[in-house]
């Protein structure tokens, strides 16, 4: 009998977390405040992700022949520091002259996650850290959040975010 009662309460309870689950899934969040951009994200192409990872090792490098191979000839670079930087021979051009007199220590990606929209835009958002030698030698740390919009296997749009944490 103990067996019996037993399978009907795992039975029980199966059903009303499957049951708890759909409920879950088919409810709509109202917001808000409502997205200006997109609302429905899906996980985008993961070839992305890797084109993200090689274009901050060119950087790092200072393989800016590399980096610019990535970089769509009209794209468009919203950078950290509130500027923005518009086509290929531009940017290149502020990453030399920012790039090349730093060098970058344990740099590391803490979380990096492709995404499309529901209007198609195949981004890569990156969560990292890394130290910073600056050109006196001291070592500064920084920590950023790089999204890239990809058409096409380029980079046809960046937005950057970046902190130094207090330690």
């Amino acid at each position: 009998m103990k067996k019996v009662v037993l399978s009907v309460l795992v039975a029980a309870a199966l059903f009303a977390c499957s049951e708890a689950k759909k409920e879950e899934t088919s409810s709509a969040v109202e917001h808000i405040y409502k997205p200006t951009y997109t609302d429905n994200f899906k996980i985008g192409d993961p070839k992305n992700v890797l084109l993200a990872e090689q274009f901050h090792k060119y950087l790092f490098e200072k393989d800016f022949k590399k980096a610019g191979e990535a970089i769509s000839d009209t794209a468009l670079f919203h950078n950290e520091d509130g500027t923005s930087i518009k086509g290929k021979a531009a940017i290149l051009d502020f990453m030399e002259k920012s790039f090349t007199p730093l060098s970058f220590k344990n740099y590391e990606i803490v979380a990096i996650i492709p995404t499309e929209g529901e209007n198609g835009h195949q981004w890569v958002n990156v969560w990292d850290k890394a130290d910073i030698v600056l050109p006196d030698g001291k070592v500064q740390k920084m920590v950023w959040v790089d999204s890239f919009r990809f058409q096409d296997g380029k980079i046809v749009m960046f937005e950057g975010f970046g902190k130094t944490p207090k330690e």
